[in-house]
């Protein structure tokens, strides 16, 4: 009886290290962008106020144009937001979207991105900002951010803010 178990239990711990190691070879780790480049990217704008935004009235949409004015390629590596209630994606000028962005650890998915904004290349990020995502009794007033990582040496980050007010 011994035998036995001390063969299922190593049987059961081969399969846990075989499960940890296919968990770490998919982890969320960014990917690994080969080298950084000089240039960087200008947005329309970088600070915004919704004003006032009715619960009511639906998740916010903001597009935000941003230039690759370098000559060459730049990568966005990585998209975040500061809130669950916002997300972000990269639409580039042929139509092509990125994956949906979010807060990262609560519903967001992962930040790890490689979208190339070739050089002269002008996209745009959507912003969407759901005013119910925190319950009805959410109102009040708002900041949020949303982060954009390259591989830019200029420009490696770069954040984005806007603010508003929550109303029923």
């Amino acid at each position: 009886m011994k035998k036995k178990s001390k063969k299922m239990f190593l049987v059961l711990a081969g399969i846990v290290i075989i499960l940890i190691g296919v968990k770490a070879l998919s982890s969320d780790a960014s990917p690994q962008v080969d080298t950084a480049v000089d240039g960087s990217l200008t947005f329309s704008q970088t600070t915004w106020d919704l004003g006032d935004v009715s619960m009511q009235g639906g998740v916010n949409t903001k597009e935000i144009a941003f230039t690759n004015d370098s000559s060459a390629p730049i990568t966005v590596t990585q998209l975040e937001t500061s809130c669950m209630c916002t997300t972000v994606q990269i639409v580039h000028a042929d139509g092509s979207k990125s994956g949906l962005k979010g807060m990262v650890g609560h519903g967001g998915g992962v930040a790890a991105l490689s979208e190339t904004i070739d050089a002269g290349e002008t996209a745009t990020l959507l912003v969407n900002f759901d005013p119910n995502a925190h319950g009805p009794s959410a109102i009040g007033p708002i900041t949020r951010t949303v982060m954009l990582h390259t591989n830019s040496q200029q420009q490696p980050e770069t954040e984005l803010m806007f603010s508003g007010n929550v109303i029923k």
